[in-house]
Protein backbone atom coordinates (compact mmCIF):
# COMPACT_ATOMS: atom_id res chain seq x y z
CA UNK A 1 0.00 0.00 0.00
CA UNK A 2 1.35 3.15 -1.23
CA UNK A 3 1.95 6.31 1.58
CA UNK A 4 -0.96 8.32 0.01
CA UNK A 5 -3.18 5.50 0.46
CA UNK A 6 -2.39 5.08 3.61
CA UNK A 7 -2.73 7.74 4.75
CA UNK A 8 -6.37 8.01 3.48
CA UNK A 9 -7.22 5.04 5.28
CA UNK A 10 -5.98 5.77 8.07
CA UNK A 11 -8.11 9.31 7.86
CA UNK A 12 -11.46 7.39 6.73
CA UNK A 13 -11.14 5.18 10.06
CA UNK A 14 -10.79 8.63 12.46
CA UNK A 15 -13.59 10.25 10.52
CA UNK A 16 -15.77 7.08 11.18
CA UNK A 17 -14.87 6.80 14.30
CA UNK A 18 -15.66 9.95 15.45
CA UNK A 19 -18.84 10.76 13.66
CA UNK A 20 -20.93 9.41 16.12
CA UNK A 21 -19.74 11.64 19.00
CA UNK A 22 -19.46 14.77 16.46
CA UNK A 23 -23.23 13.75 15.64
CA UNK A 24 -24.34 13.19 19.47
CA UNK A 25 -22.50 16.70 20.28
CA UNK A 26 -24.98 18.48 17.77
CA UNK A 27 -27.21 18.35 20.97
CA UNK A 28 -25.93 21.10 22.86
CA UNK A 29 -26.22 20.82 26.49
CA UNK A 30 -28.96 23.03 27.43
CA UNK A 31 -32.71 22.92 28.29
CA UNK A 32 -35.31 23.20 25.67
CA UNK A 33 -38.85 24.17 24.93
CA UNK A 34 -40.66 21.24 23.17
CA UNK A 35 -44.19 21.86 22.00
CA UNK A 36 -46.60 19.43 19.91
CA UNK A 37 -49.79 20.27 17.88
CA UNK A 38 -52.46 17.30 17.98
CA UNK A 39 -56.03 16.89 17.47
CA UNK A 40 -56.46 20.91 17.79
CA UNK A 41 -53.97 21.02 21.65
CA UNK A 42 -51.00 22.66 21.77
CA UNK A 43 -48.86 20.87 24.42
CA UNK A 44 -45.64 22.51 26.06
CA UNK A 45 -42.98 20.07 27.96
CA UNK A 46 -39.04 20.62 28.45
CA UNK A 47 -35.84 18.68 28.01
CA UNK A 48 -33.00 18.92 29.73
CA UNK A 49 -29.87 18.02 27.82
CA UNK A 50 -26.52 17.02 29.93
CA UNK A 51 -22.85 17.47 28.69
CA UNK A 52 -22.21 13.60 29.03
CA UNK A 53 -25.20 12.32 27.03
CA UNK A 54 -27.43 12.82 29.94
CA UNK A 55 -31.20 13.47 29.06
CA UNK A 56 -34.56 14.40 31.63
CA UNK A 57 -38.24 15.19 30.30
CA UNK A 58 -39.75 18.06 32.17
CA UNK A 59 -36.66 18.65 34.70
CA UNK A 60 -37.73 19.87 38.00
CA UNK A 61 -35.94 21.38 41.07
CA UNK A 62 -33.99 23.90 38.89
CA UNK A 63 -31.43 23.44 35.90
CA UNK A 64 -28.51 25.38 37.29
CA UNK A 65 -26.87 22.98 37.37
CA UNK A 66 -29.21 20.06 36.98
CA UNK A 67 -28.95 17.13 39.53
CA UNK A 68 -29.43 14.07 37.50
CA UNK A 69 -28.51 11.48 39.83
CA UNK A 70 -31.19 12.97 42.70
CA UNK A 71 -33.93 13.07 39.43
CA UNK A 72 -32.71 8.99 38.87
CA UNK A 73 -33.91 8.77 42.57
CA UNK A 74 -37.35 10.49 41.84
CA UNK A 75 -39.91 8.01 40.38
CA UNK A 76 -42.21 11.17 39.02
CA UNK A 77 -38.67 12.29 37.13
CA UNK A 78 -37.81 10.45 33.52
CA UNK A 79 -33.92 10.73 33.21
CA UNK A 80 -31.49 8.73 31.09
CA UNK A 81 -28.84 8.47 28.84
CA UNK A 82 -28.86 8.50 25.08
CA UNK A 83 -27.02 8.13 21.43
CA UNK A 84 -27.82 9.14 17.91
CA UNK A 85 -28.13 6.94 15.30
CA UNK A 86 -28.93 8.20 12.19
CA UNK A 87 -32.23 9.98 12.33
CA UNK A 88 -33.10 8.41 15.49
CA UNK A 89 -31.94 9.13 19.60
CA UNK A 90 -31.64 5.71 21.29
CA UNK A 91 -32.22 6.90 24.86
CA UNK A 92 -31.75 4.39 28.21
CA UNK A 93 -34.12 5.16 30.66
CA UNK A 94 -32.75 4.62 34.53
CA UNK A 95 -35.28 1.21 35.27
CA UNK A 96 -32.85 -0.24 32.02
CA UNK A 97 -36.30 0.77 29.72
CA UNK A 98 -34.95 1.55 25.83
CA UNK A 99 -36.55 3.95 23.58
CA UNK A 100 -35.50 4.86 20.19
CA UNK A 101 -37.11 7.96 18.74
CA UNK A 102 -37.29 10.56 15.92
CA UNK A 103 -34.85 13.18 16.39
CA UNK A 104 -34.14 16.32 13.62
CA UNK A 105 -31.93 18.69 13.42
CA UNK A 106 -31.75 22.24 11.34
CA UNK A 107 -28.50 23.33 10.13
CA UNK A 108 -26.97 21.68 13.40
CA UNK A 109 -29.08 22.47 15.88
CA UNK A 110 -31.24 20.13 17.81
CA UNK A 111 -34.77 21.09 16.40
CA UNK A 112 -37.30 17.85 17.25
CA UNK A 113 -37.73 15.27 19.39
CA UNK A 114 -40.00 12.35 19.29
CA UNK A 115 -42.54 14.44 17.13
CA UNK A 116 -42.55 17.54 19.05
CA UNK A 117 -40.51 20.58 18.24
CA UNK A 118 -37.57 21.63 20.26
CA UNK A 119 -36.00 25.58 20.57
CA UNK A 120 -33.17 26.59 23.03
CA UNK A 121 -34.82 27.92 25.98
CA UNK A 122 -34.80 31.32 26.92
CA UNK A 123 -33.32 32.42 30.03
CA UNK A 124 -33.76 34.83 32.86
CA UNK A 125 -30.57 37.15 33.93
CA UNK A 126 -28.94 36.64 37.28
CA UNK A 127 -31.01 37.70 40.22
CA UNK A 128 -34.15 38.79 38.04
CA UNK A 129 -37.26 40.38 39.60
CA UNK A 130 -40.82 39.61 38.41
CA UNK A 131 -43.22 42.44 38.97
CA UNK A 132 -46.81 40.47 38.25
CA UNK A 133 -49.07 38.00 38.69
CA UNK A 134 -49.37 34.22 36.71
CA UNK A 135 -51.52 31.54 36.63
CA UNK A 136 -52.32 28.26 34.88
CA UNK A 137 -54.57 25.40 35.36
CA UNK A 138 -55.14 21.70 34.21
CA UNK A 139 -57.67 19.52 33.97
CA UNK A 140 -58.32 15.88 33.44
CA UNK A 141 -61.99 14.11 33.47
CA UNK A 142 -61.54 13.43 36.55
CA UNK A 143 -59.07 16.29 38.45
CA UNK A 144 -58.41 20.32 38.40
CA UNK A 145 -55.51 21.89 39.17
CA UNK A 146 -55.04 25.38 39.34
CA UNK A 147 -51.55 27.99 40.32
CA UNK A 148 -51.33 31.36 40.61
CA UNK A 149 -48.54 33.08 41.75
CA UNK A 150 -47.85 36.93 42.50
CA UNK A 151 -44.59 38.62 42.37
CA UNK A 152 -43.02 41.57 43.88
CA UNK A 153 -40.15 43.88 42.75
CA UNK A 154 -39.08 43.27 46.34
CA UNK A 155 -38.36 39.70 45.89
CA UNK A 156 -41.43 38.48 47.61
CA UNK A 157 -44.17 36.46 46.37
CA UNK A 158 -47.49 35.17 47.17
CA UNK A 159 -48.84 31.72 45.62
CA UNK A 160 -52.11 29.91 45.92
CA UNK A 161 -52.78 26.17 44.76
CA UNK A 162 -56.36 24.72 44.44
CA UNK A 163 -57.19 21.54 43.71
CA UNK A 164 -60.44 19.46 42.94
CA UNK A 165 -61.92 16.07 42.43
CA UNK A 166 -65.04 15.17 40.80
CA UNK A 167 -67.03 12.33 39.19
CA UNK A 168 -65.06 9.84 42.03
CA UNK A 169 -67.26 8.00 44.41
CA UNK A 170 -66.25 8.73 47.65
CA UNK A 171 -63.58 10.90 46.54
CA UNK A 172 -65.11 14.46 45.64
CA UNK A 173 -63.63 17.19 47.07
CA UNK A 174 -61.58 20.86 46.61
CA UNK A 175 -58.41 21.63 48.29
CA UNK A 176 -56.82 25.15 48.59
CA UNK A 177 -53.64 25.95 49.64
CA UNK A 178 -52.14 29.53 50.12
CA UNK A 179 -48.03 30.77 50.91
CA UNK A 180 -46.19 33.75 51.17
CA UNK A 181 -42.71 34.04 51.05
CA UNK A 182 -39.19 35.32 49.02
CA UNK A 183 -37.83 34.26 45.67
CA UNK A 184 -34.50 34.06 43.58
CA UNK A 185 -34.49 34.16 40.06
CA UNK A 186 -31.26 33.34 37.95
CA UNK A 187 -31.16 31.39 34.53
CA UNK A 188 -33.81 28.88 34.51
CA UNK A 189 -33.40 27.88 38.09
CA UNK A 190 -36.29 29.62 40.41
CA UNK A 191 -35.93 29.30 43.97
CA UNK A 192 -39.00 29.83 46.84
CA UNK A 193 -38.54 30.22 50.36
CA UNK A 194 -42.11 30.57 51.92
CA UNK A 195 -42.59 32.34 55.32
CA UNK A 196 -41.93 28.91 57.45
CA UNK A 197 -38.20 28.60 56.02
CA UNK A 198 -38.54 25.65 53.25
CA UNK A 199 -37.42 26.33 49.92
CA UNK A 200 -38.00 24.57 46.98
CA UNK A 201 -36.70 25.35 43.45
CA UNK A 202 -38.34 25.23 40.12
CA UNK A 203 -37.41 24.91 36.39
CA UNK A 204 -38.66 28.40 35.04
CA UNK A 205 -38.65 29.78 30.97
CA UNK A 206 -39.61 33.22 29.78
CA UNK A 207 -41.60 32.59 26.55
CA UNK A 208 -43.79 35.00 24.50
CA UNK A 209 -46.80 34.07 22.54
CA UNK A 210 -46.87 37.71 20.41
CA UNK A 211 -45.77 37.32 16.76
CA UNK A 212 -45.08 40.83 16.78
CA UNK A 213 -42.66 41.76 19.85
CA UNK A 214 -43.54 45.47 19.27
CA UNK A 215 -47.55 44.91 19.77
CA UNK A 216 -46.22 42.47 22.25
CA UNK A 217 -49.73 42.91 25.41
CA UNK A 218 -49.36 41.65 29.02
CA UNK A 219 -50.94 38.37 28.09
CA UNK A 220 -48.51 37.55 25.99
CA UNK A 221 -45.59 37.03 28.38
CA UNK A 222 -45.54 33.63 30.01
CA UNK A 223 -43.62 31.92 32.38
CA UNK A 224 -43.42 27.90 32.02
CA UNK A 225 -43.07 26.19 35.80
CA UNK A 226 -41.94 23.32 35.72
CA UNK A 227 -43.62 22.40 32.48
CA UNK A 228 -46.44 23.70 33.47
CA UNK A 229 -47.70 27.29 31.45
CA UNK A 230 -48.54 30.36 33.90
CA UNK A 231 -50.26 33.18 31.40
CA UNK A 232 -49.29 36.63 32.91
CA UNK A 233 -52.75 38.33 34.64
CA UNK A 234 -51.44 41.51 35.23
Amino acid sequence: MTSSRLTLTLLAGLLLSVAPNLHAAEIAPGLYLRTTYAFGNLSLSTIYVGADYQIALDPRGGVDPFDFAAAAKDANQKVGTFKIEGQKIVVTWTGGKIEKLDVEFDKGAFSAFDGGLTTKADAYSKDQTLVGQFAGSAQTANVSSSLTIQFAKDGTYSLSRLGGVRGTPGNNGVAQSAETGKYQLTGNTLTMTSAAGKATKHTVLPMNTALEPTKAQLSDEHIIFDSGNLKREK
